[in-house]
């Protein structure tokens, strides 16, 4: 029993235990906030993919009526974009301009690099897009989108910031989505 007794009154080493104790502390804490800030940036990134993918569907519900009466798919390009926009801005909580509002998940405007109608003579097709991130800055970067078609359809390509926790910097995350017009 004096062994013990005396193990714990003897205080030799004691800086080095509380030094290392602290360095497991700070690490701790440093993992703790890069997996919280990684967590966030992954919600953000499946709610923006949602919404994208919800508005492209409206997007691509917009087709002529009269050449479809043909046998025809010919996209509105005048009403699927304002649909693709009118379902955006109400599902990221963006006001008319674009800006979110209060209680949107956004801390910038999205920015929207492409909207189009694509289709192919055969299928499947993959397109590859590039997209410059925070072009003419020092920060530019190209971001490669590939999608992969399997038919008539109309395609979005969107870009959204997510600010790191702790750094104050925003980190663009650069989304696509593939609506088909027609639906099997």
């Amino acid at each position: 029993m004096s062994n013990g007794v005396s193990l714990l009154r003897d205080e030799r080493g004691g800086a080095h235990v509380l030094l290392f104790g602290l360095m497991a502390v700070i690490f701790s804490v440093a993992l703790f906030v890069v997996s919280l800030d990684w967590m966030l940036q992954s919600a953000n990134k499946t709610k923006t993919k949602l919404v994208l993918d919800r508005a492209a569907h409206a997007a691509a519900i917009n087709i002529d009526p009269m050449e479809a009466a043909y046998g025809r798919l010919v996209w509105d390009q005048a009403a699927g974009t304002a649909d693709f926009y009118k379902y955006l801005h109400m599902n990221m909580r963006l006001d008319s301009q674009g800006k979110p509002q209060t209680g949107s998940y956004l801390t910038e405007a999205p920015v929207v690099h492409m909207l189009q109608f694509v289709s192919a003579p055969s299928y499947p097709v993959v397109l590859h897009q590039s997209v410059v991130v925070r072009a003419g800055t020092a920060e530019e970067t190209v971001r490669n989108v590939d999608v992969t078609v399997y038919g008539p359809s109309v395609i979005a390509v969107v870009e959204v910031h997510h600010r790191v926790t702790g750094t104050g910097r925003v980190e663009p995350i650069v989304l696509s989505s593939v609506a088909s017009v027609r639906f099997r």
